[in-house]
């Protein structure tokens, strides 16, 4: 019998090493996985993750007294204001005004055509002289009988009518030289020379020199707050930053149909640009008793469950504390707090929206936000 070819002897070794190969990879994996675990176990822990502290701007809580303000809107009014009108009709003849001129009481503003009247004064001036003479005749010849008392009253009554006629005329033609009442500045002239005016057209408006005044209403509610002599604080939105000051010169003694009570106030010292008609704010400041919790409106934020603001925990590294609070008065930015903070309390005034309970944060004092605690006195 023949033994078997290399090649058939090659394949039965081949098949009978197979298993014991298998066998030897398979220990090696376990090995190397062995020793892969064993190292990862020897590895230190990784840190665990921290957010970065949140940047925030914050305020101290401030403890200082807050002043609450009655508003009103008014308006400014001179104190001498006239629009100057034409008593009766005529033709301008002289005009020796112009425009923003300053002018004294009595100075001619203009004059009216009254040459008819001059004439007609001469001749009641004439009939006045002659029943002035025959008056003076009587009165001689009364001593003497010559007359009778009867003769006498007649000619006094007709000296005194012809006198009266006299002083009627020159009245009318008084009437036709309009001066100015009172010290002043004149408006834009709305005439011109040789122009007719009819009675009653306004020919020029003056302004005094003696002030101003600030009128408004208030609600019968709050009449108990004001009185004579009140101080008052006045903003004209045509001059901002110039804060004025009035008093409180008189209350009207009846309301109207709304329900509201006139008040006039004189400002003191008024800038010269101030002028009548202006747009003004009047506000009464009503201090509160005691000092009040206020702080920077930005703080609080509100949500369907009311408002909250975050007060700063300094303990170690900083963090915030959402805090419910009730808020009161806001005026220039600050809010009064009246339960749910305490005097000394920082508060994020910007920030908030990257903000939950208990979040790290990185103060910022100076921040554009920030508002300055003197604001509120």
């Amino acid at each position: 019998m023949l033994d078997p070819t290399p090649s058939t002897a090659t394949a039965r070794n081949t098949s009978q090493l197979t298993p014991r190969n298998a066998l030897y990879g398979f220990s090696g994996l376990m090995l190397i996985l062995i020793f892969w675990a064993v190292w990862r176990w020897q590895q230190p822990a990784p840190a665990a993750y921290e957010a970065a502290p949140v940047k925030v701007a914050v305020a101290m809580v401030s403890n200082q007294p807050f002043i609450r303000y009655l508003d009103a809107i008014g308006e400014l009014e001179a104190v001498q204001e006239v629009s100057v009108p034409a008593e009766i009709g005529g033709r301008i003849i002289e005009l020796p005004i112009e425009s923003g001129q300053r002018v004294t009481r009595g100075q001619v503003l203009l004059r009216l055509n009254d040459a008819p009247e001059r004439g007609q004064l001469v001749r009641l001036q004439g009939q006045l002289d002659n029943t002035r003479v025959r008056l003076e005749r009587m009165k001689k010849l009364i001593g003497s009988n010559a007359i009778s008392r009867e003769a006498l009253d007649n000619a006094q009554a007709e000296y005194t009518t012809a006198r009266g006629a006299v002083q009627g005329l020159v009245a009318q033609i008084e009437q036709r030289t309009i001066r100015a009442p009172f010290d002043g500045t004149l408006g834009i002239r709305k005439v011109h020379l040789g122009q007719y005016v009819n009675p009653g057209d306004t020919l020029i408006n003056l302004i005094g020199s003696k002030g101003l005044y600030v009128n408004f209403s208030v609600p019968e509610q709050a009449l108990l707050r004001f009185s004579t002599g009140k101080s008052l604080l006045i903003e004209l939105d045509a001059l901002p930053h110039q804060p004025l000051t009035a008093v409180v010169s008189s209350i009207d003694p009846f309301l109207d149909r709304s329900r509201t009570v006139s008040v006039q106030a004189h400002l003191i010292n008024p800038p010269s640009t101030a002028l009548p008609r202006m747009f003004a704010r009047v506000r009464l400041p009503q201090p509160l008793p005691e000092n009040t919790l206020s702080v920077p409106e930005t703080a609080v934020t509100y949500s369907a469950y009311g408002e909250d603001l975050y007060v700063v925990q300094p303990a170690g590294i900083p963090t915030v504390r959402r805090v419910s609070v009730k808020t009161g008065e806001r005026r220039d930015g600050w809010v009064v707090i009246t339960h749910g903070v305490a005097p000394g309390d920082q508060v994020v005034i910007s920030g908030q929206i990257k903000l939950s309970d208990g979040a790290r944060i990185e103060p910022i004092t100076h921040s554009v936000l920030a508002v300055d605690a003197g604001a509120i006195e």
